[in-house]
């Protein structure tokens, strides 16, 4: 149930879509012109989920910092 949540909280996050729709656009616009294994394209979509994660990871505890920091 936690997974679900997750991935749920991950597809609402606009910076998560904004950048897998760059990353599908670019990849389809190198297909029409370069052909790409699809191993490539796993290859850079689980590079962009990674860095999704670590950049969700980072906000969530510059959150918290800040809230203990200064609590109201």
């Amino acid at each position: 149930m936690k997974l679900l949540k997750w991935i749920g909280r991950y597809l609402k996050d606009w910076k998560n879509l904004l950048t897998h729709s760059i990353i599908g656009v670019a990849i389809l616009l190198v297909a029409i012109y370069l052909p790409v294994k699809p191993i490539y394209r796993i290859a850079i979509l689980i590079a962009v989920v990674g860095f999704n994660i670590i950049r969700m990871s980072l906000e969530k505890k510059k959150k918290a910092k800040l809230k203990k920091e200064k609590p109201e």
